[in-house]
């Protein structure tokens, strides 16, 4: 029998929501005991059901007690920043007036972050022009059309006033300012990107801010990303193979920063067009028949250079900047996922890039991912339980040696994959280097 308030595909938070639905005020530390350690972001799901559960109902348990009792919270600068200041909305949501210079007293340590925080919040709810959308306003500039839209982000083309240059702007979207893990998200993928120069990685040029709104000035890539191409055509598999070998160069340099994207996915790749100077490409270093086609003829079959983009799920494991996973998310795209993010995205380490380096790949030989079904849960239920298809079995034309690297890829157990992205380079052919 499933525990009481517990069903299946329920999050923590769900649960504990319907435990106070249906009985006396659950005890949060026994309800917290009863199940694995959570991620942060978890906790703080389930820490917010609790706090306006009992605000309600007048017990009202200050930020600082949650601050006590939970210590990995604590520790976490965002996540405890978001803590704090779910106070202040959930006080402004009762009909309060809270004083800002009262929680910038209680927490010296959060000001600046809590005072730009609030200053946001009632820019927004007085309908701040500043915050109204649109184009961003770039001194040394000309942003022009919209280029696309994501959950959290708008991109626009944009021109250099002074070079001339072509480059895309990323800008935060107004409605997610007060989602305190968006905004971390978004402040990850720019300070991921700035830090990472490699030829097939987007680069990042400036970040700053716009009427309020964090902005990415950045490479624009005007093929387009890598999912609409696969969606109209596939590429032969000497191809395949020399695009992974470029895309898994990028992921081997970005683990040496100390970066795990944790999003790989066609999607997230962006392709820039070749120019003259490319044609000597950063596969080149690679013998010839380790793909059957010379690296430099690919170019006339698939004439771009593939870059990563999107870090905003990056884990940075240097330094002490964490991990933000945005709350009552799913982490990443299901049918990419590796399997050990589908139940705790702190688990991710360098092989849950090896995994999707597998579900690029894959596409890129098939035409579709590993994993596909009606409805999100039953993609993650295949992630954790089902094996793929093998890709010889989809499209008879993949040779057996990538069939056999993109499976590995795509081992359900970290142990059994690759363990780094320059492992992949060599099974593909063409060393570490």
């Amino acid at each position: 029998m499933p525990e009481r308030g517990r069903r299946r595909g329920d999050s923590p938070a769900d649960q504990y929501r319907r435990l106070w639905r249906v009985g006396t005020a659950p005890d949060l530390k026994q309800f917290l005991a009863s199940h694995p350690p959570l991620a942060p972001d978890h906790l703080l799901d389930v820490i917010e059901v609790d706090r306006t559960e009992r605000w309600h109902r007048g017990d009202r348990v200050k930020a600082e007690r949650y601050l006590k009792d939970y210590p990995p919270i604590k520790e976490d600068t965002e996540a405890s920043l978001v803590l704090i200041y779910g106070e202040y909305y959930l006080r402004k949501e009762m009909g309060e007036t809270p004083s800002l210079m009262e929680f910038i007293a209680r927490f010296p340590h959060h000001a600046r972050r809590l005072r730009d925080q609030v200053l946001l919040h009632e820019a927004i709810e007085f309908g701040h022009e500043a915050l109204a959308g649109g184009p961003p306003v770039i001194p040394g500039l000309v942003v022009g059309n919209l280029l696309g839209q994501g959950g959290m982000c708008s991109v626009y083309r944009a021109v250099e006033e002074k070079s001339g240059r072509e480059v895309a702007v990323k800008v935060l979207d107004p409605r997610h300012l007060q989602n305190l893990l968006r905004v971390a998200r978004f402040r990850r993928e720019i300070g991921s990107l700035l830090r990472l120069t490699h030829p097939n990685i987007v680069l990042g040029f400036q970040t700053g801010e716009s009427g309020g709104l964090p902005y990415l000035v950045m490479e624009y890539c005007p093929g387009g990303t890598l999912a609409d191409y696969l969606a109209h055509q596939l590429v032969p598999p000497a191809v395949a193979a020399a695009i992974l070998r470029d895309l898994a160069g990028a992921v081997e340099y970005a683990h040496h920063k100390g970066v795990i994207h944790r999003d790989l996915k066609p999607s997230n790749v962006l392709l820039s067009v070749v120019q003259p100077a490319d044609e000597v490409s950063s596969t080149d270093h690679a013998p010839a028949d380790a793909v059957g086609l010379h690296p430099v003829l690919s170019h006339a079959v698939f004439p771009f250079v593939a870059k990563l983009s999107d870090f905003g799920l990056a884990k940075c494991t240097l330094g002490n900047e964490g991990s933000i996973t945005a709350t009552r998310e799913t982490l990443g795209t299901p049918c990419y996922m590796a399997p050990e993010l589908t139940m705790g995205a702190r688990d991710a380490d360098f092989r849950t890039d090896v995994y999707g380096l597998g579900a690029i790949m894959y596409e890129l030989l098939t035409g579709r991912p590993p994993f596909f079904a009606t409805s999100p849960m039953e993609v993650l239920r295949m992630v954790r339980e089902s094996p793929p298809m093998a890709p010889g079995a989809v499209n008879p034309q993949v040779p057996a040696e990538l069939n056999a690297v993109c499976l590995r890829c795509l081992e359900k157990e970290p142990d059994e994959r690759y363990q780094t992205a320059g492992d992949v380079i060599a099974a593909i052919g063409g060393g570490k280097g």
